[in-house]
């Protein structure tokens, strides 16, 4: 009887020895990781905006962070907001104005650090992207600029005043539909980004259009235009008044000329304007992409 307790005593321990040999035996080897083991240190994040020489629209941006920084992150205020970049770049600046550059320097961790941001103003646009519309601020004589169509044969008046184009209709409500608008042709490059910007006011509208295409279709009197419609101002069925900016960035296939169109348009017998018309004013369309 003791032997075979003794036997069962034997049996229980020997397992548990061989775990506490494996256990002694299994030791911390030594691991290289910075994840793991190596101290952190945080960066001052610094970088600098160096002018290029004789060009008011470059800059030069290089992170002159000191350490261990593995990648640097840029926003140079041109509204297409934060991404990794080039430790060393050159930006360019095509339209006058100030701009906040912003820069971030990552660790070896991935924690970004803040630089101080710097602003700087350029006083002149780059003559390869100026507007390229003309008449484009409605003054007196800009109308010559323009060219007219209209879809049907109730067409839409035009009035050049107040620095605006303003389209109206001869009866308030309109007792048959219009459908018309303006246009200018422009000469554009193949996958370059142009963007183009006016300023637009009208009062509350009833069952009415206001839009506008970069086609390359030829706009003419008896037809609809529908070539390529980038931007829309009313949303059908929301009858609201509007004064303020609109703006759209556009690219093109391929170079050549494209046609530039306002389009507006109301269906008899409810439809108007509303009882101020649709103005447009400082058109401005232009290419933003080196």
């Amino acid at each position: 009887m003791k032997l075979s307790i003794v036997n069962k005593i034997i049996s229980a321990i020997a397992p548990l020895a061989t775990g506490a040999l494996v256990l002694t035996g299994c030791t911390k080897e030594s691991n290289g990781s910075y994840e793991v083991y190596a101290p952190v240190d945080s960066l001052a994040a610094t970088f600098t905006v160096t002018p290029v020489a004789g060009n008011d629209t470059k800059f030069v941006i290089t992170n002159t962070t000191k350490g261990d920084c593995v990648g640097t992150r840029w926003d140079v205020g041109k509204g297409g907001g934060a991404a990794m970049g080039k430790t060393t770049d050159t930006i360019f600046y095509p339209l006058a104005g100030t701009y906040t550059i912003k820069m971030q320097a990552l660790d070896k961790r991935g924690k970004l650090y803040s630089a101080q941001p710097v602003s700087i103003t350029t006083t002149k646009n780059d003559a390869a992207y100026d507007n390229l519309l003309k008449g484009s601020k409605m003054n007196a004589g800009d109308d010559q600029f323009w060219g007219k169509y209209d879809a049907n044969a109730t067409k839409i008046i035009w009035t050049l005043a107040n620095n605006a184009y303003t389209a109206t209709t001869a009866t308030r409500p309109t007792t048959a539909s219009v459908n018309g608008g303006i246009y200018q042709a422009v000469q554009v490059v193949a996958n370059k980004t142009y963007r183009f910007t006016t300023n637009a006011s009208y009062g509350v509208t009833q069952d009415a259009w206001f839009q506008v295409y970069f086609g390359q279709s030829v706009p003419g009197d008896g037809k609809d235009y529908s070539d390529n419609q980038k931007l829309n101002f009313i949303n059908w069925g929301t009858w609201t008044a509007f004064s303020g900016t609109r703006t759209v960035d556009v690219t093109f296939g391929a170079s050549g000329t494209i046609y530039l169109v306002i389009k507006l348009g109301c269906n008899a017998s409810a439809g108007h304007f509303s009882p101020q018309g649709i103005s447009v004013t400082n058109v401005d369309f232009r290419r933003i992409q080196e």
